[in-house]
């Protein structure tokens, strides 16, 4: 109990300063910028059309509208997806928003609007409420390749010209927030010019929490996690920036679900460490890093150390899809240790590469795959997204089987669009991935689809 007090003692302190700004790219240049793969809309654009859409085996008439409006730095993109079930035997079934899902909640409303945004992610103000497709906060100790599965989130970053401070802040789905928080930073010793190492010494705090983790149970404890981190970045110029780096975090998980206590135990022995296992001790990791960002490419290499109870970048893209089985880890007493490294390359305008891998001493594994192209192949463009964690945890299970193996533990989505005459177009989408549904007992959570598309519109995206 005194650990789970102390946490929310940090937690107060550091919710008064919220937080964030992204410190492993450089502010560099409007016209020489890598923007992340995060915050580019990764599917179809400017699209309108209809096709047909099959999601877990039910067809649907599909209608796809996608008007945009650009104002300068701030943009504005709606998001118009109705799918027709012919076959239903009430009005109320026959037409339903994106995923199939009936119109009764302010989530799915928002998905109307799919982006409205302002300048670019470095500039000193930036706001952007839309989806997230690979979201991290800070170093991504806590939050790295997080997705709100097609909800409406809230991403902003307030900074100093100079980098002397700033701060960056996140809400997962402004129609059912969960999960909020973010990052701030200061650098105490910087000056109007003639900055060295020392000078550019910097100092950062995160908080995150999610204040409902598992939906199936009332009145469960929040995940918190808290963050410390230094930087040092000892070279920082308008195209290029080298940085070392150190991240300490605490993360104060729910309590496990209870088929995790031991079933041999009496009953009364059962509740008393039921009772003793619903507070747990507070899991701690360090994280040392190393990264730099070129206008062309960024890449990360971390060593990572961690206690038992703790889950490197928790909030990761198959987070919410992970409860409650998320915390069924097998637990010990010994420190673990291992490594994460990422890529993010554009070698030219058409081509944009993501990667990033993690492995752990407890043969825990996490991999993201990523690849965006257009124009490569006349009238082509394809864009592709990969993500698995607890690669072959299970020691039945072969690596390599279980890497591609399509289950709640990954997503998968696809898209082929083919220019028959410009700007006519034919997009073939095949998503495994995941939507928002309500319980029987009134909960919500989310479950896996398999979702195919094929359309034919015209497209103002050339």
């Amino acid at each position: 109990m005194k650990d789970n007090t102390l946490l929310k003692v940090f937690s107060s302190g550091i919710v008064a300063s919220v937080i964030l700004i992204l410190v492993i790219v450089s502010p560099i240049s409007a016209q020489e910028r890598l923007t992340p793969m995060a915050e580019q809309d990764f599917f179809t654009s400017g699209f309108y059309g209809g096709g047909l859409t099959f999601i877990n085996g039910d067809s649907y008439v599909r209608i796809q509208l996608q008007p945009e409006i650009p104002l300068g730095k701030i943009g504005i993109g709606f998001d118009l997806v109705l799918l027709y079930n012919p076959y239903a035997e009430n009005a109320e079934d026959q037409f339903l928003a994106e995923d199939a899902e009936a119109w009764d909640s302010a989530s799915t409303w928002l998905r109307l609007i799919r982006y409205i945004s302002f300048g670019d992610p470095y500039d000193p103000f930036y706001f952007r409420l839309g989806e997230f497709d690979y979201l991290t906060i800070g170093h991504g100790s806590i939050m790295s390749g997080y997705s709100n599965h097609d909800r409406r989130g809230l991403h902003m970053n307030l900074r100093k010209s100079d980098n002397r401070y700033g701060v960056e802040t996140m809400v997962n789905d402004l129609g059912y927030p969960t999960i909020y928080g973010g990052r701030g930073f200061f650098r105490p010793f910087q000056r109007p010019e003639n900055n060295n190492l020392l000078t550019r010494f910097e100092l950062g705090t995160t908080y995150l929490i999610d204040i409902d983790p598992n939906s199936s149970e009332e009145g469960e404890e929040p995940l918190d996690a808290v963050g410390f981190d230094v930087g040092f970045p000892i070279i920082e110029r308008s195209s290029f920036r080298f940085d070392l780096y150190d991240d300490f975090v605490m993360i104060n998980p729910p309590p496990k679900p209870e088929n995790f206590v031991l079933e041999s135990i009496a009953a009364k022995e059962k509740s008393k460490s039921h009772s003793e296992n619903s507070v747990n001790e507070l899991g701690w990791g360090n994280a040392v890093g190393i990264g730099f960002a070129h206008t062309k490419a960024i890449f990360k290499f971390e060593y990572r150390i961690f206690s038992d109870g703790y889950i490197p970048a928790v909030f990761d893209y198959t987070y919410e899809v992970g409860m409650p089985e998320f915390w069924g880890y097998e637990t010990n007493n010994a420190l673990r240790r291992g490594f994460f490294t990422q890529l993010i390359w554009q070698p030219m305008p058409q081509l944009h590469f993501l990667g990033a891998y993690e492995n752990y001493d407890n043969n825990t594994s996490k991999i993201y795959l990523g690849v965006k192209e257009s124009g490569l192949v006349p009238r082509l463009t394809y864009r592709a997204f990969y993500t698995k964690r607890n690669i072959g945890q299970d020691s039945e299970t072969n690596f390599f089987l279980d890497l591609f193996d399509l289950d709640e533990k990954s997503a998968l989505t696809l898209e082929i669009r083919y220019a028959i005459f410009p700007p006519m177009q034919t997009i073939f989408t095949h998503e495994y991935r995941f939507r928002r549904v309500q319980t029987d007992e009134g909960t919500s959570q989310f479950e896996p689809i398999h979702k195919t598309s094929i359309m034919v519109g015209v497209t103002t995206d050339f």
